[in-house]
């Protein structure tokens, strides 16, 4: 088959968020965990081709670790046999544009340190709760040890950054390098 007529492949970029508040009632925890935190793990050991990417907030990691260490162990099985990156971003998911900047970094610091401890890896990429993006989040995310987050295509076209320049897609990801001034 010629490079031509080729089929064309698609690729498919999933992050699945999965969040309680800090302070929400117990019996929410369990009746979400068992239908649709478990569940959601167990598919994933059934099928190990398919990959994904899952963000836990800083309140359900801590609930795992007390009510279901369990869960993070199969979570870190997932994790080092390269079918799930797990995803970090603000511990006690923040606002991190309304924070300021010291502790826009130690809220993304505290997480990645307490994601690397229950599983076992240091996550790369940060989840923005509420995908409110300002400016100056990339010094922080930076410093704070991620490189990369997921933007949507809005935040872009309000800076009046050209359509290209997003490669196309409706939502991109944002490589961070900081670039040393003077």
């Amino acid at each position: 088959m010629s490079s031509s007529t080729a089929p064309r492949r698609i690729s498919l970029a999933l992050t699945l968020h999965n969040h309680q508040p800090v302070g929400n009632f117990g019996w929410v925890f369990d009746e979400i965990y068992e239908k649709a935190y478990l569940p959601m793990i167990e598919a994933l050991e059934r099928h190990p081709k398919v990959r994904l990417s899952l963000h836990y907030t800083g309140p359900l990691l801590e609930w795992f670790a007390a009510a279901h260490p369990d869960f993070l162990t199969r979570v870190r099985a997932l994790v080092e046999r390269g079918q799930v990156e797990i995803v970090g971003g603000g511990l006690y998911e923040p606002i991190l544009a309304s924070l300021p900047a010291a502790d826009r970094v130690a809220q993304l610091r505290r997480m990645r340190d307490r994601i690397k401890e229950l599983v076992g890896v240091a996550p790369q990429g940060a989840w923005l709760a509420e995908r409110v993006w300002e400016p100056s989040l990339p010094a922080a995310l930076h410093d704070g040890g991620y490189r990369w987050t997921i933007l949507d295509d809005a935040h872009f076209r309000a800076a009046a950054t050209a359509g290209a320049t997003v490669n196309g897609s409706r939502s991109s990801s944002l490589r961070l390098r900081r670039t040393p001034i003077g």
